[in-house]
Parts: C-alpha cells; sequence; structure tokens
C-alpha cells in the first residue's frame, strides 16, 4: 500500500524522509522548545515570578512580541522546508530580511523585560550560534554585525549616559562573537572532514572498480595474447623444418607485436593495483615501489635503481601513493622509450615538508620549451596538482632530463 499523507499537526510529529528536509525539521523542535521556555518565562516573569511583575502595559507588549515571534518562526521554519534547507545551496535572497525581524524581537523583548538586567538576553546566543552553523560564512558574518547593533539597542539606557551598562555590553558582544566563531569552525571543520570522508569514498570505489577491471584483463585478454604468442611460435618453428623460410619470419614479427601488446597489459595491470590497506609501514610501501621499478626495469632493459623509498611511509592514504607510483611509472616509461639512457634514478627524499620524488636518466636531454603537451605529461601534472603538489621538468640537450614532483606532507 502506497503511504498514506499526512495532514495537519501530525507531519510535524514524524521526521521527513529527505535528510535535507529532516536537518530542517531537527532544528525546528529545538526552536520550538527555545520558544516555548520563551513563553514560559514571560508567564512566570510577569507574574512576579524572580523579580517584581511587569508594569501592565509591559506585559500586553511581551504578549504581542511573543506572538509575532512564534509566527514568524513557524513562517520561517516553512519557508525553510520549502527550499529543502539551509546553507548556501538552499539560500534565500530574503534570508537576512528574517534574520532582521528576528533580532529585532528580542532587542524589543529584551528592552521591554529590563535592558541589561533582562535574562531573555540570552536568546541572542541561540541566533548567533543558529545562524553561523547553518547559513554561509559571509552571512554568519553580517549576523554578528546585526547582533551587536541589537543588543545596543536593547542595553542602551535613555537618555544616554555612560556606567556599567557599557562594560557588561563589550563583555556579552565578545562571548556572543566568541560563540559564533566557534560555531562557524566547527560547521567549517565538519564540511570538510565530510567532503574528504566523500573523496575517500569515491577513491575506495574507483580503486575496486580498477582491481576488478585489472583481474579481468589479465585473466581474459592477457591469457589470450600469451596463447596466440606460443601458437605463432610454434607455428613458425614448424614451418622452418618443412623448408618455408619467410612465412616464418612473418610469423615471427607478428608475434613480436603480440608479445610486446600482451607486456603492455600485464605492466597494467601490475602498476593498477594500489597498496592495500595492511601496507602502511615504510618498509612495505617502500619494497612495493622496488618491486614496481625493477618490473620495469626487466622489461625495458634500461637499469634504474631507487634511493630513498623508504620516506614514502610519510605519506598517508593510497591516492597519494597511488599518484607517486603513476608519476614515477611515466617518467620511467618515456626514459626508456625516447631519452637514449643506459640508466635511471627514482630519488625519495623529504625537505621542509614536502615529499620530493626525483625521476633522472642520462639520456640525451631537450629543450623543454619545446616539448609538446601530451596526454603522459598533463596526466603527471594532474595527478600532482590534485594532492596540492606540483611537478617540473628540468632537462638540456646533452643532460639528461629530470622529472620531480614535489608533495606537502600535511
Amino acid at each position: 500500500m502506497p503511504p498514506t499523507k499526512r495532514s495537519g499537526w501530525r507531519k510535524w510529529l514524524v521526521a521527513p524522509s529527505d535528510p535535507a528536509r529532516r536537518a530542517v525539521w531537527k532544528v525546528a523542535q529545538i526552536y520550538a522548545l527555545v520558544v516555548a521556555y520563551s513563553g514560559v518565562w514571560i508567564l512566570l516573569r510577569s507574574s512576579g515570578v524572580g523579580g517584581a511583575p511587569f508594569a501592565p502595559g509591559s506585559s500586553i507588549a511581551l504578549v504581542l512580541l511573543f506572538a509575532v515571534g512564534t509566527a514568524h518562526v513557524m513562517l520561517r521554519i516553512l519557508l525553510t522546508m520549502r527550499r529543502g534547507g539551509y546553507g548556501e545551496t538552499h539560500g534565500s535572497p530574503t534570508g537576512w530580511l528574517h534574520t532582521a525581524i528576528d533580532l529585532t524581537l528580542v532587542a524589543a523583548t529584551v528592552r521591554v523585560t529590563g535592558g541589561s538586567e533582562s535574562g531573555i538576553w540570552l536568546l541572542f546566543f541561540v541566533i548567533v550560534v543558529a545562524e553561523s552553523v547553518l547559513e554561509a560564512a559571509s552571512a554568519a558574518r553580517w549576523v554578528r554585525v546585526g547582533v551587536a547593533v541589537a543588543l545596543l539597542a536593547a542595553m542602551v539606557p535613555l537618555p544616554v549616559t555612560g556606567g556599567a551598562w557599557v562594560l557588561d555590553y563589550l563583555t556579552r558582544l565578545v562571548f556572543l562573537s566568541a560563540a559564533g566563531m566557534v560555531a562557524q569552525r566547527l560547521r567549517i571543520n565538519a564540511e570538510r572532514e565530510k567532503s574528504e570522508l566523500a573523496a575517500l569514498r569515491a577513491e575506495m570505489s574507483l580503486l575496486q572498480e580498477r582491481a576488478s577491471l585489472s583481474r579481468e584483463i589479465h585473466d581474459g585478454v592477457g591469457n589470450a595474447l600469451a596463447a596466440s604468442v606460443l601458437r605463432l611460435e610454434v607455428t613458425a618453428r614448424v614451418m622452418e623444418k618443412g623448408g618455408d623460410t619467410e612465412t616464418p619470419v612473418t610469423l615471427r614479427e607478428e608475434a613480436q607485436v603480440l608479445r610486446g601488446a600482451m607486456n603492455d597489459v600485464r605492466d597494467w595491470t601490475f602498476f593498477s593495483k594500489p597498496w592495500g590497506a595492511d601496507e602502511s609501514d615504510a618498509a612495505s610501501v617502500a619494497d612495493r615501489l622496488a618491486q614496481e621499478v625493477q618490473r620495469l626495469s626487466r622489461r625495458t632493459n634500461l637499469p634504474m635503481r631507487v634511493v630513498g623509498a623508504e620516506q614514502l611511509g610519510n605519506l598517508r592514504g593510497g591516492a597519494a601513493r597511488l599518484a607517486v607510483l603513476r608519476i614515477v611509472q611515466e617518467a620511467l616509461t618515456n626514459a626508456a622509450k625516447y631519452a637514449g639512457a643506459t640508466e635511471a634514478t627514482v630519488m625519495v627524499e623529504i625537505e621542509n615538508g614536502f615529499l620530493t620524488v626525483a625521476v633522472r636518466d642520462n639520456g640525451a636531454g631537450f629543450d623543454p620549451a619545446t616539448l609538446a603537451p601530451g596526454v603522459g605529461m598533463a596526466s603527471m601534472r594532474e595527478r600532482a596538482a590534485a594532492l596540492g603538489g606540483t611537478l617540473t621538468i628540468e632537462s638540456k640537450p646533452g643532460t639528461g632530463t629530470g622529472v620531480i614532483a614535489r608533495f606537502p606532507l600535511s
């Protein structure tokens, strides 16, 4: 059966299913509690509880202020529900007007109930903290300015004179501002952690998909290529024994092409494996990088060595380590294919809060200004930039080439 639609007051007793509206609903419950207590406080103080009773004119004014304030809070909650939530993504061009109305009502209530002697002034705390947590940072700053003005209007004696109320006003204003800034900082930290968690989940999902694809390619395409190479080589040997000398040469050439494709597939699947969760210590990370480099060295017949690989243990998270791996792979592959080098070195160092990975070869070198943009180079730069790092190329004709990536450790 389809869910029945609740109407009237009952829909306010059950949390909405939408997360954004559920957040508004929970905030509405807090506002309802504050408004209800404010009504009880006004009733008790008008009856003489906690001090001398208010004058009849003041009591009537408080009833009107309470009624208008309650209606406005309900209107504001309803409009926020329709917008879908709080914050920058659900902003309203009239949000400042609602906040100004709230501040005006609270200032008038504080003034009617005794000014600096009123206990209801703590409602300013509710407004400051709520706006700092729920709304955009720029809006929260203006709210603190509005609170300073509203608090002054509520406390300043008429006619205006100096006295203890000035120090009292400044003290309250400092604490109100501090509470708002702390709340805003907590909100910013929570949003950053939420964003980092979402990015981590996306990264883990992507790595799992890559690992699955890697297995499929290795077990399917890789094995099929290996079988084809074997059959071509066997066929070439059989035909040579039969006296055919031309066809075996063609078959061996095709086998060599397939072998190259097979090696590329195996390299891709090997390098696609990220460091596992159990490889968190420096030794295991260093061993993994050394294995990857030595495998590429055997594939290209270019001597390669790694220095300082244990420093990779200072990088936290699979994304940073995988970025280093990809950059090293691309730089060494370029050295083997294009540089005409006889050796290459991977140097890992830590300096001034940065981890530096330098891949250098003793090849022909080139002028970086004449380097045509390519996918590999763009990929290395993007990987470094994604982690707040940089990538530079150092090379001159006849002096070899260096690819230097720097990553912040913090």
